[in-house]
């Protein structure tokens, strides 16, 4: 996909409006105009690259480390940046986070709209036309789902509509869903397993099936999302990536546990501004929480709040679950050529992200570090859930769990927290297991607002940066709390995010807007 992102983008014309007068039915000099396009297979791929275009984020609150700073994971103290007033609970229908988040989905939408309507012309091989579809109805349902996780009702629309229809009401969200599922379930059929070469990156039957899991699993679909997660696992096409922290460099891209990622290319298509290597690994904004640092085990399996952990306040990064330190720049660490000192960073908490941060590139404005949107551990994870919450505790749960855990070495399951473990044991299980092994890849915000847990809205606490005594000699570094903000869970404005004021104020019928909004 790198290689075809090196296309000139199709700029699509949504034609909302219809004219009989000549003066209006010119064909554009400036543009590609669906009329004269789309005729031939070369043509139809220009067109889906621009559809893909559409994923990578187009505004900063947009990025998915900045949903890590909405949940209980991190903080960003920059207000300017969009998501301060998100985790603090203090989103209006104003803020910069929704509007980003639904025009951006809405812009995926109207493309494959657009490019459904005109490849159905199109003089192309059927099997070349019908995989194209596959893929433009894969991206619409990946849109779809994202709206209504986080907006609940939004309009439905799978056409392209004229000035006189596109004043649309919202859909109820069940009925939106509906329509996730069978773009997701045409894509399935239509995509193949894998693609080879320049073709990697485009969406297979696996991203159907495990982006299928995951939107029946957020709509408590146990079943069915226990049966897609199978479906995917059945393929064979993936496995556990050996290493977990290179997982995410830029030397093992596509490896062999990506399902589907955002690809970026250097100096060509590079991930859009502030990349990760500038947001996580040069301006002082992306806080790791010291709750999150907790939530990582002990060696043996057992949380550090267990005195059998072996846990050490004053050396408290000994012996930890190793996705902690591959997660995350903890102080005394090493930061590339250098040792991380927190009295010399601008981090709050005293620590930042490790990963995705491409600590050391060159340019950091130039970081083509490919950003994985789905993989297999969380395959492996989303039908542990769905089979927990279904009412099950059968083996099968442990196993996956236990698949997880054991490419970094962490105990089993059964030799922990034991056997015969009942829903509720089970459950917290799992929610752990997805809170450390996803840590900053955008995943922790969207189960906060599924799982509708209030307990996750807390204040956030990071370590005294100074660290007290010497602050150039970890040896001497003595470990303390404090707090950074205070967090408190708005019961008014519950678990949705509002419409964006600017839409409603050009289509009244999207009003009424959510609770508390």
């Amino acid at each position: 996909m790198k290689a075809i992102n090196k296309v000139l983008i199709l700029l699509f014309v949504i034609g909302l409006a219809s004219c009989n007068k000549d003066l209006l039915n010119k064909t554009p000099k400036d543009r590609l105009s669906p009329s004269t396009f789309f005729k031939n297979e070369t043509q139809v791929k220009m067109a889906l690259v621009g559809l893909y275009n559409a994923l990578p984020p187009n505004a900063t609150p947009g990025h998915f480390y900045q949903f890590e700073f909405e949940s209980d994971n991190g903080y960003c103290q920059d207000s300017w940046q969009g998501s301060k007033e998100v985790g603090e609970w203090q989103t209006t229908s104003t803020s910069w986070a929704p509007y980003a988040k639904w025009t951006q989905d809405y812009t995926i939408i109207s493309r494959a709209n657009e490019f459904l309507q005109d490849v159905a012309n199109a003089t192309i091989d059927a099997a070349v036309k019908a995989q194209m579809s596959g893929e433009a109805k894969f991206l619409r349902g990946y849109a779809y789902a994202d709206l209504i996780t986080y907006f609940g009702d939004v309009p439905l629309i799978t056409k392209v509509l004229s000035l006189s229809d596109a004043y649309v009401s919202r859909t109820p969200k069940a009925t939106v869903l509906i329509q996730v599922v069978s773009d997701l379930t045409d894509a399935a059929a239509a995509l193949p397993a894998s693609y080879s070469g320049s073709d990697i990156g485009r969406a297979t039957k696996g991203a159907a099936l495990a982006y299928k899991a995951r939107i029946l699993l957020y709509n408590q679909q146990w079943a069915d999302a226990a049966q897609a997660a199978q479906d995917v696992i059945n393929l064979n096409a993936y496995s556990l990536y050996a290493d977990y922290g290179s997982t995410f460099a830029e030397a093992h891209e596509d490896n062999s546990e990506v399902i589907f990622d955002i690809q970026y290319i250097p100096t060509t298509q590079p991930q859009p501004w502030p990349s990760s290597a500038t947001s996580l690994s040069v301006w002082g904004t992306a806080n790791v929480n010291a709750d999150l640092i907790d939530s990582y085990y002990a060696t043996n399996g057992l949380p550090i709040s267990n005195p059998a952990s072996g846990y050490d306040p004053q050396n408290p990064f000994v012996n930890r679950d190793p996705r902690l330190a591959a997660s995350v720049v903890l102080p005394g660490s090493q930061w590339g050529t250098t040792t991380y000192i927190p009295a010399k960073d601008q981090v709050l908490s005293g620590a930042r992200p490790r990963k995705y941060a491409a600590i050391g590139i060159a340019d950091v404005n130039n970081c083509s570090l490919n950003t994985i949107l789905m993989r297999l551990a969380d395959v492996y994870l989303m039908r542990a859930e769905a089979l927990i919450e279904s009412g099950s505790t059968s083996s099968e749960i442990y196993t996956l769990i236990d698949k997880v855990r054991a490419r970094v070495n962490m105990p089993k399951v059964e030799n922990v927290e034991g056997t015969g473990l009942s829903q509720t044991q089970l459950r917290a299980i799992v929610r752990h297991e997805r809170r450390v092994e996803f840590y900053n890849e955008g995943t922790r915000y969207a189960d906060m607002l599924r799982w509708k847990d209030e307990s996750l809205v807390h204040d956030v606490y990071g370590f005294n940066v100074s660290l007290l005594s010497n602050p150039a000699n970890p040896s001497t570094w003595t470990f303390a709390r404090v707090k950074l903000e205070t967090r408190v869970f708005n019961p008014a404005k519950g678990w949705l995010w509002p419409v964006p004021q600017g839409d409603i104020d050009i289509n009244k019928k999207l009003l009424p807007n959510n609770p508390g909004y």
